[in-house]
């Protein structure tokens, strides 16, 4: 029984020491490019286009630069942090990193600013996008699910913050979102 539990430590030990090297050594940059074309190839079957200028690694992450993401609507943002969170990911058994944005706009017959902020992603059975912020003219808090199947909103909990100017529009886009409106306010809510 000792023995056992000697391997079993030197085994949890040597699994410990190499996830924190891992971590520590981990190729960042690479890692961005791989995962934004692997991005860019299911998009393009999905009829929309990405583009990019570049990809840098960070300390923690990697940072997709000038991205712009074209289809029905188009996306742009000056940039997109990405950080993988190895302990959540394992504690969840499912993929989680924190997103940052910056500059982000979004051309849907306007242009609406949505400005800085960032989410939380967990990647499962559905995705879970939770902590949304953006500081924008148009604002986003609170979190959404998406079924992964259908990509469709599974669950969601989040006020919308929407310039004077936009509000007529909402009624239009209630026909695509479970937008609720109450005291002048918009939500999100499924």
């Amino acid at each position: 029984m000792k023995k056992i539990l000697m391997i079993s430590g030197k085994v949890l030990l040597f699994t410990a020491g190499l996830i924190f090297a891992f971590y520590m050594f981990m190729p960042y940059r690479e890692l961005g490019n791989l995962a934004v074309s692997l991005g860019s190839a299911r998009l393009s079957r999905m009829g929309m286009k990405l583009n990019y200028s570049d990809v840098s690694g960070e300390k923690d992450g990697f940072t997709v630069h000038n991205m712009r993401l074209s289809g029905i609507t188009e996306l742009s943002m000056s940039s997109v942090t990405v950080r993988p969170m190895f302990s959540a990911s394992i504690l969840s058994l499912s993929p989680v990193c924190e997103i940052e944005f910056k500059g982000c706009n979004v051309r849907f017959g306007q242009n609406i600013n949505i400005g800085d902020g960032g989410f939380l992603l967990t990647a499962g059975n559905e995705i879970l996008l939770e902590n949304l912020r953006s500081n924008g003219e148009f604002s986003l808090n609170g979190y959404i699910t998406i079924d992964t199947g259908t990509m469709k909103i599974g669950h969601a909990d989040a006020r919308l913050e929407v310039p004077e100017n936009f509000s007529q529009n909402m009624g239009m886009l209630r026909n695509f979102l479970p937008l609720v409106q109450e005291g002048g306010k918009w939500y999100l809510r499924r």
